[in-house]
């Protein structure tokens, strides 16, 4: 145990009056912790740096003051992390065994994936993320009372809840949500595979039951998150999955969720601090070089990731660096908190397939959803509420009772859902749909795009894979295509006629059955017929049209409209592009302009004359801790 009470937030607080190794009174620098300490421990925090030898008294008597100490290698430092990897916080830490990380013995994850604070929500934003495992853990932060005097209070976040469902199209099946929890495993079972008709009575015998093994043993817990992550890596990482290709996914997941991150350590001391002080902080706050997102990108594109949890690893170290520079209530470690729960979500998804994750972000074609993986899914029909059966490929399988198949549905959108066991049926079988005359677009477009991945799944897999040559496989989609032409929706069935009574049939003539029924043809008007001549360039007779002015102009008009229409369908993508980008920003709560920083997660504000004319009504349900 180390015994260690000197707050890590002080360091850049400080850093503002004894940049350059400036020297000021010591009154001064108990001011400026007055925001986040009070006076008595403010005092003791410039006692505390003062006795290590972060800081060095110059003077005697009234005119003595303070400074950072300028030789680096006078300044203690000790093998383990002085602030608890989970919290960030100072206190009676435990050192992990296998590296410098240390922990609060309370703090300590039970399990390594689930973070010891709530999930923060995404509500409000029209896509909605699935729930991660710690919402659904009954032993997560929130339900533990921390009795700990040095930890603050945990912010409160709302769970994560289903997709919004107002943009979607009626026309496709409704969406659910994908709970990640242990209860979901990768092992497909197929749904053909139908159980046995009799089953062995169970034995009244009482037997011994085997010890239930808990996932993290007490050794276990003597190491720190990382060290207990990197020894599952390998078990939890893909097979056939490279480090080429891993860093082509990574590289898709990293571009989508950095922008979350406000700023890191190495953008604010790089910006605020000389090359001296950068490197003074480093000697006394950090044990890893993990210090912003510029490593991490330089990790991906360099392909030095073997295994997906060296990527969450660092994610963890890049969050434990931003907590301790910045503080554990500062929006720069608030924000670290949405990386970690998009890009965790991520990696679940490369873990379950890293082919449909690729595909899904490449798009490379229309048929990518109909790409066979490596990992071959069961192909099912899936029942919805107030839908048809609609084919779709089965991503994972419960594990609970009832069981349900977490499955996305072929079609335009390639939705999402859970689904009951009994609401699955196989492939193979028949389905009422089937039958019926006439079957909305969406459908028909889903059994174009199914009978598609049915002849593309009697190739090699390797030919649609990472490392495949995209000509073979362009040539293998479009074969496939050849055989699926795009289908034409059926009418509906005419109307019954209701049978005549038997006098009025003695009366009308028996028509013979064999005699087929005339077809009434619709002649169009003389003068559409006339203009649609004049557009193909003929008249009536057939006969060449030469020297005629209204052609000519006709066409003229066609081109300009056709223009036209290219400059409003290009302005059109502009729009959705900015509109998009619109969704990721945050936005005042008093006057809807761009916010600059925010209060807590259920307001943010452009400027402090707006969360001060908003503090009467925010204060109520503000959550941060003034």
């Amino acid at each position: 145990m180390t015994q260690q009470l000197f707050p890590p937030v002080c360091i850049r607080l400080w850093m503002q009056h004894l940049m350059s190794g400036a020297a000021v009174p010591k009154q001064t620098l108990e001011r400026s912790l007055l925001g986040p300490l009070n006076s008595d421990e403010a005092s003791q925090a410039v006692e505390d740096a003062t006795n290590m030898g972060i800081l060095v008294a110059q003077g005697k008597g009234m005119r003595s003051v303070l400074s950072f100490c300028q030789k680096l290698k006078s300044i203690p430092t000790s093998l383990a992390d002085r602030y608890c990897y989970e919290c960030n916080l100072p206190g009676a830490l435990t050192g992990c065994k296998s590296c410098s990380r240390s922990f609060h013995v309370f703090c300590q994850r039970k399990h390594p994936e689930k973070p010891t604070y709530d999930v923060p929500s995404d509500k409000g934003q029209p896509y909605r993320f699935p729930l991660n495992e710690s919402d659904t853990d009954g032993e997560t932060a929130r339900k533990k009372k921390r009795k700990h005097e040095s930890l603050p209070m945990e912010l409160q976040l709302d769970h994560n809840s289903n997709i919004s469902i107002s943009h979607l199209d009626r026309s496709t099946p409704l969406p659910s949500v994908k709970r990640e929890s242990p209860d979901w495993y990768d092992d497909v079972s197929f749904v053909s595979e139908q159980p046995a008709a009799r089953t062995r009575k169970k034995s009244k015998v009482k037997t011994e039951q085997p010890p239930i093994v808990e996932p993290d043993s007490s050794s276990d817990l003597e190491n720190c998150t990382a060290c207990r992550l990197m020894t599952l890596a390998r078990i939890q990482h893909p097979p056939h999955l490279d480090k080429e290709e891993l860093s082509c996914v990574l590289r898709y997941s990293w571009a989508k969720h950095q922008s979350w991150l406000i700023t890191d350590v190495e953008k604010y001391m790089n910006k605020h601090l000389n090359s001296r002080d950068r490197a003074l902080v480093k000697r006394i706050l950090f044990k890893t070089n993990t210090l912003g997102q510029a490593a991490i990108e330089r990790n991906i594109e360099a392909k030095k990731y073997k295994y997906l949890t060296e990527l969450f690893v660092d994610l963890l170290d890049l969050q434990h660096n931003i907590g301790v520079f910045f503080g554990p209530t500062e929006q720069e470690y608030n924000a670290t908190q949405w990386l970690m729960r998009d890009v965790t979500h991520d990696i679940r998804e490369i873990r379950l397939c890293p082919d449909c994750f690729r595909n899904s972000n490449e798009m490379d074609c229309s048929m990518w959803f109909a790409k066979p993986c490596l990992q071959r899914h069961e192909v099912v029909f899936a029942k919805q509420a107030g839908w048809p059966h609609w084919p779709a490929k089965v991503i994972s399988v419960s594990s609970k009772k009832p069981i349900k198949y977490d499955v996305r549905f072929f079609g335009k959108n390639h939705l999402r859902a859970s689904v009951l066991e009994k609401d699955i049926i196989p492939i193979e079988a028949d389905v009422p749909f089937k039958q019926k005359a006439k079957m909305s677009k969406a459908l028909v477009d889903a059994m174009r795009e199914l009978e598609c991945h049915k002849m593309l799944s009697n190739y090699s897999a390797d030919l649609f894979g990472f490392h495949a040559d995209p000509a073979a496989t362009k040539e293998a989609i479009d074969k496939a295509l050849s055989h699926c032409p795009e289908p034409t929706i059926t009418a509906a069935p005419a109307k019954r006629v209701r049978p005549c009574t038997p006098a009025i049939s003695a009366k009308r003539p028996q028509m013979s059955a064999a005699t087929p029924t005339p077809v009434p043809t619709r002649l169009l008007p003389q003068r559409r017929l006339h203009l649609a001549a004049h557009i193909a360039g003929r008249d009536e007779r057939d006969e060449p049209m030469t020297g005629n002015d209204e052609l000519h102009n006709l066409r003229l008009d066609l081109i300009d409209c056709q223009d036209k229409l290219l400059e409003k369908t290009e302005a059109l993508a502009a729009l959705r592009k900015e509109m998009i980008d619109s969704k990721r920003k945050r936005w005042c709560q008093l006057c809807l302009q761009a916010a600059r920083f925010d209060c807590c997660f259920n307001a943010s504000y452009c400027s402090s004359k707006c969360q001060s004319r908003h503090k009467k009504l925010h204060k109520r349900v503000c959550k941060a801790k003034h």
